[in-house]
């Protein structure tokens, strides 16, 4: 009797967690900005590699370039689920790339 007992009362739990859940929902086209450094020499390449991935998807994009570091840092926009193919692209043509934060843009 008691094995009965659990048996409706595990139904009954899993049918009411089955009601609370939350509706799926579509993932949403989240735009992120992501940090790239590379060298000086290599910032153009860098950016027409990004804009030829991207297209027009590339948001806003700006370089900054340290002397004195010799180092110049890329800051694009693009859509989050872009973010490794972009990672892969310049890691496969610019091995010395390194990746800053990839932040979420509100």
């Amino acid at each position: 009797m008691r094995l009965a007992h659990m048996a409706s009362l595990l139904t009954h739990l899993s049918a009411s967690t089955h009601r609370c859940a939350k509706p799926h929902r579509p993932a949403r086209h989240l735009t992120v900005q992501m940090t790239v450094r590379v060298a000086p020499a290599n910032a153009q390449l860098a950016r027409c590699l990004l804009h030829g991935l991207l297209g027009d998807a590339m948001g806003v994009h700006s370089i900054d370039i340290d002397r004195r570091l010799e180092l110049a840092c890329l800051h694009v926009e693009l859509e989050r689920g872009r973010v490794p193919d972009a990672m892969a692209l310049l890691i496969r043509s610019l091995p010395g790339a390194e990746f800053g934060i990839v932040r979420h843009i509100e």
